[in-house]
C-alpha cells in the first residue's frame, strides 16, 4: 500500500490514538478551527487535528500533522533525537518515481476543468483577521526546469483571489522563483501543480535542500523508502503525485503581478501586501471522498515541520569545518529558522567559534547560533540555557556580525531582511573547569522512583 496522508492517519489511529483528535461537530474553516488550534497549543498539546465537518466545504480538513518531533519520528521510523541523522540517511538513497496509468491515480477520480473550477468549494482556510483572504498553506508547489527537465517542490503560501486565481510568494534567489524568473524573461508562463494531502514523509522530501540538479521526486522517493507513484497531470506538462488528495493544476503568468496580503507568518506576525505572481488556475483535480490539509500558519506546526531538514543540512554544512558535531537542533523558540544549538566535541580551543562561523556560512537564515559541549543535550532548552549561564562569558566567548543578509520575514530586520548575527561560545575551555555534581552512576542505576515512590492508582 502507497505512503499516503490517509495511510498515515489510519496508523497513527490503530498504534498511537492519543496522538489524533477528531472533531465532529461542525466547525467554520474563517477562523474556528485556528481559535481550537490556538487553545491545543497553549496546552501545550498538538496532536493530529482531523476536522471531520467544514463548513462551506466539500471536504473535512487535516491540520497538524507535523507539529511534534514525536510524529515526524513516528513517520520516519526512528528516536525523535536521531531524525536528523534518519533525514540524511534517506535523502542519500534516492528513488526515481514510477509512473502509472492514469485509471490507477486516486488523485484523478475527480477532474475539474473549465466553469467547474471553484476554489471557494475547497474548505480553505482563514486563519488570522490580518489574512486578506483564505489561504492554501499545506500546498507543495511543483515545477520542472524547462531545459533540464528537473522537478523542484516546495511549501509557497497561496492566497485566493477568486474561482480560477490564486497569487503566490516566492522567497527571491530559491529554485521555483529561479524557475519563474527564467520563463518570464521568454515571456512565457511557468506550469505548476500544487500538491495539497499528504504523507509528512514527502513532505519532509518535499523540503530537502538540493541542488538544482537533483530530481525532488527521487529525494521524497528515497524519504518514503518506496517509489512516488506519478501520473501525467490534465493540464499541465508535469507529473503529479498519483495518491495526494488533492492537486491544483496551473500556470504562474509572465509578467502579471497582482496584490497579495496581508498573511500572518511563520514568525508569529503578519507581512504587509506587496504585488505578487500570479496563478491562472487550469484543473482541480482529487479522490472522490478527499480530506484537505492544511498548516497552521504562525504556530508550531509551521515552524517545526522546516526543522528536520534544516537540521540535516546544517549538521552536514558544518562537519566540513568541525567533524565532530554531535547535534543540531533548530528549536520552535527560534522558529526553527532564526536560532541553531549545536553540540560538539571540542578538540581544539578555536573550534567553536569556528563552528558558529560555518553555520551562519551554511544558512542564510540563522540569527542566533549557540555551541555547546556534547554533554548538553541540544533538544532540552533549560540545558542549553544552563550552559550559556555557566560556560559563557560575553568578552572573550561571543561573536557579532553586523549588516548580513537575513530572513526578508525578520520583523525587526532592515530593509531587504539585512540583520545582526550572534554566536555564542558555551563550551568549557580546554584547560580545565570545575567540576559538575554527580551522582555515581552505579547508584543511579541502583535507585528507581519506582521503588521508592510508587505511583498511586487513582
Amino acid at each position: 500500500m502507497p505512503k499516503d496522508l490517509r495511510s498515515f492517519i489510519a496508523e497513527l489511529e490503530a498504534k498511537h490514538p492519543e496522538e489524533v483528535a477528531r472533531v465532529m461537530k461542525s466547525i467554520s474553516p474563517r477562523y474556528e478551527i485556528t481559535a481550537l488550534l490556538t487553545q491545543l497549543e497553549k496546552s501545550k498539546r498538538f496532536p493530529l487535528l482531523y476536522c471531520e465537518n467544514v463548513e462551506g466545504g466539500d471536504a473535512p480538513v487535516v491540520i497538524n500533522a507535523q507539529a511534534s518531533r514525536k510524529l515526524m519520528a513516528l513517520a520516519l521510523e526512528c528516536k525523535q533525537e536521531e531524525l536528523a541523522a534518519k533525514f540524511t540517511e534517506r535523502q542519500g538513497k534516492p528513488i526515481a518515481p514510477v509512473e502509472i496509468q492514469v485509471n490507477d491515480a486516486p488523485v484523478q477520480e475527480v477532474v475539474k476543468l473549465g466553469d467547474d473550477i471553484d476554489l471557494a468549494k475547497i474548505p480553505l482556510l482563514t486563519h488570522y483577521d490580518v489574512n486578506a483572504a483564505p489561504y492554501v498553506t499545506a500546498g507543495i508547489v511543483v515545477a520542472a526546469d524547462p531545459e533540464s527537465g528537473m522537478r523542484n517542490t516546495s511549501y509557497n503560501r497561496l492566497m485566493m483571489a477568486g474561482k480560477r486565481e490564486l497569487r503566490i510568494f516566492m522567497a527571491i534567489g530559491r529554485h521555483l522563483w529561479t524557475l519563474q524568473n527564467k520563463m518570464e524573461r521568454r515571456n512565457q508562463a511557468l506550469p505548476i501543480a500544487i500538491v495539497v494531502g499528504v504523507h509528512p514523509l514527502f513532505s519532509l522530501g518535499a523540503q530537502a535542500f538540493t541542488p538544482s540538479t537533483e530530481d525532488e521526486y527521487a529525494v521524497i522517493g528515497g524519504m518514503m523508502n518506496e517509489a512516488l507513484r506519478v501520473v501525467k497531470a490534465k493540464t499541465v506538462p508535469i507529473l503529479v503525485p498519483a495518491d495526494a488528495e488533492l492537486i491544483i493544476e496551473g500556470n504562474i503568468l509572465p509578467n502579471v503581478r497582482r496584490e497579495e496580503g496581508p498573511f500572518g507568518e511563520f514568525t508569529g506576525h503578519a507581512v504587509s501586501k506587496d504585488e505578487r505572481q500570479v496563478i491562472e488556475v487550469t484543473a482541480i483535480t482529487h479522490r472522490k471522498n478527499y480530506i484537505f490539509q492544511d498548516v497552521h500558519a504562525g504556530y508550531t506546526e509551521h515552524k517545526l515541520m522546516g526543522a528536520v531538514p534544516r537540521e540535516a543540512a546544517l549538521i552536514r554544512a558544518v562537519r566540513q569545518t568541525v567533524p565532530t558535531v554531535k547535534n543540531v537542533c533548530m528549536p520552535v523558540s527560534g522558529n526553527c529558522r532564526f536560532h541553531a544549538y549545536i553540540a560538539i566535541s571540542k578538540r581544539t580551543p578555536g573550534q567553536a567559534k569556528n563552528a558558529i562561523c560555518a553555520a551562519f556560512a551554511a544558512d542564510m537564515l540563522l540569527k542566533h547560533v549557540v555551541i555547546v559541549d556534547d554533554d548538553i543535550d541540544v533538544f532540552d532548552e533549560e540545558q542549553v540555557l544552563w550552559a550559556v549561564s555557566n560556560r559563557f562569558q560575553a568578552d572573550k566567548d561571543l561573536v557579532v556580525i553586523a549588516n548580513a543578509q537575513g530572513s526578508e520575514l525578520d520583523p525587526s530586520a532592515g530593509p531587504g531582511g539585512v540583520n545582526a548575527k550572534m554566536g555564542l561560545d558555551a563550551t568549557k575551555p580546554l584547560t580545565g573547569f570545575a567540576p559538575e555534581l554527580r551522582v555515581p552512576d552505579e547508584v543511579m542505576k541502583k535507585i528507581r522512583l519506582e521503588d521508592f515512590l510508587p505511583t498511586k492508582k487513582p
